[in-house]
């Protein structure tokens, strides 16, 4: 097995715990909210804002692995790239851990929690997603792909709502409101399920 292989099984088994972070989340929400966990005398609004960033994050991650194992015959296998792969998933991972408090009885209204530490998962998805986007396009312009091709094609329909994405993924950091935040991150949700079956609309 090529290195650029075994290094896409490591960093897979690595992502998967950023993405168990957000399920073992998603499923605490959900069991407070059906009444399922014990939350002392607190009621707790879970409301839509933390489930859409949890959404959004999650969606964004499998956005990357994909991105970058269709880039992967352009890695090459060493310190930098190990290391490189390791700050993105890392990141992740960190990331993760402030979509959901850890207690939630602390936080009555979970979108008063999102609208508190919602700059801090946003700051590390513009990274990762700049990071990722930039070398996608130099990966593009370095080797000359024909934009004719059928791969090229395909991935069309990955990259033109991912320059739709983070413009307002970078609006998302500015505004405050629950209202403007609410309907951002639907659309940005929407642009990211658009941008998975994209490709395999233009398959059919």
């Amino acid at each position: 097995m090529k290195g650029v292989d075994l290094l896409f099984q490591l960093f897979a088994l690595l992502l998967g715990f950023s993405v168990a972070e957000l399920l073992a989340g998603m499923a605490r929400s959900w069991r407070i909210r059906v009444g399922a966990s014990r939350t002392g005398e607190a009621r707790i609004r879970i409301g839509w804002l933390v489930p859409l960033l949890a959404s959004l994050v999650l969606i964004d991650q499998t956005h990357f692995w994909l991105t970058a194992y269709e880039l992967k015959d352009f890695f090459v296998f060493d310190y930098a790239t190990l290391l490189g792969i390791l700050v993105i998933v890392g990141g992740y991972y960190v990331i993760s851990t402030f979509v959901f408090p850890d207690s939630p009885a602390e936080w009555p209204d979970f979108d008063e929690y999102y609208l508190r530490t919602n700059r801090t998962v946003l700051a590390g998805m513009i990274a990762i997603n700049f990071i990722t986007f930039s070398y996608a396009v130099y990966v593009a312009l370095g080797f000359g792909l024909e934009i004719s091709s059928a791969p090229v094609m395909r991935s069309w329909f990955s990259f033109v709502p991912a320059l739709l994405f983070f413009p307002l993924l970078v609006s998302l950091w500015f505004v405050k409101g629950r209202r403007a935040n609410l309907l951002l991150l639907a659309v940005m949700n929407l642009l990211l399920v658009f941008g998975a079956l994209g490709p395999k609309l233009f398959d059919a």
